[in-house]
């Protein structure tokens, strides 16, 4: 099983974060996971080069109810995330392992959570389907993805900054091998039941064509002195020019990657995606 869990946090006190706070929302999912199995988050924490999780930012509960940019990051340059005492914030965790996962969807209510100086509290725990949430089966998403006989294009919408590295440089563009050879990465990583041989799919996905796009570049900043080069936006991959074979590996991939996320630092706030699929 595999999933995402949304938290509802309420701050016990207001702090001034940065406004790019994945760093911190990082430790404060292993000091979660640590005040629940000690064991498991050390294991995590020091046996696992690629971390099976990913994190948001903290998102308001007003801002939700509003018209609403998902777990995403705003387009603009802010450089703090204001923490108020008293409000509601919510914070969507994904787990890529069984266990993990578990772990994430069995904190108690009231379990104290850390960002920075920022001290919030857990007041409900959702994974029903709603706001982004829910638990799916990996063989239930292979059997659906190989069922499909055609797909014309598969839309990404990145709602946090991605970025991939190539060669010793940032590169902020989804170019469809970096796109499609990063998820392969995190699928063979995570151990789901098929393994997805990478160099295939970076070979095949040359050959598809961008159709359109709306986005934007920038450097995005995790730290006073630390940044990297990175895009955000909507990006739509036609794929109907390759085999039905690999067809249904990129859907299954671009379905994965709602949980794993994409390119660098995804266990840090970054590579966030939500998925469109178009069938002919």
């Amino acid at each position: 099983m595999i999933g995402a869990v949304v938290y509802t946090l309420r701050a016990e006190s207001s702090a001034s974060l940065i406004a790019f706070h994945g760093r911190l929302m990082h430790a404060a999912a292993f000091s979660l996971l640590g005040q629940c199995s000690g064991e498991l988050s050390a294991a995590v924490h020091d046996s696992m080069n690629s971390k099976p999780f990913t994190v948001s930012l903290l998102k308001r509960v007003t801002e939700q109810k509003g018209k609403g940019r998902g777990f995403g990051v705003k387009a603009g340059k802010e450089r703090k995330f204001e923490v108020k005492n008293g409000e509601l914030y919510l914070w969507r965790v994904t787990a890529t392992h069984e266990a993990l996962l578990r772990a994430f969807l069995e904190v108690p209510k009231g379990t104290k959570v850390e960002a920075g100086r920022a001290q919030m509290i857990v007041e409900d725990i959702i994974a029903d389907g709603s706001m982004e949430s829910g638990v799916v089966s990996e063989n239930d998403m292979i059997a659906w993805a190989l069922s499909q006989n055609r797909v014309d294009s598969v839309t990404f919408r990145f709602i946090s900054p991605v970025s991939f590295r190539n060669f010793d440089r940032d590169y902020p563009f989804p170019l469809a091998e970096f796109v499609f050879a990063s998820l392969a990465d995190k699928w063979n990583q995570a151990g789901m039941p098929a393994a997805i041989d990478r160099a295939s799919v970076k070979e095949a996905a040359q050959s598809v064509r961008l159709l359109e796009w709306k986005g934007e570049s920038r450097k995005v900043y995790f730290s006073s002195d630390r940044g990297m080069l990175a895009f955000q936006g909507t990006f739509t991959y036609e794929l109907k020019v390759l085999p039905v074979e690999m067809q249904q590996i990129f859907l299954l991939l671009a379905q994965f990657a709602e949980f794993s996320g994409v390119g660098r630092l995804t266990g840090q706030g970054f590579g966030s995606a939500r998925v469109r699929v178009e069938f002919k």
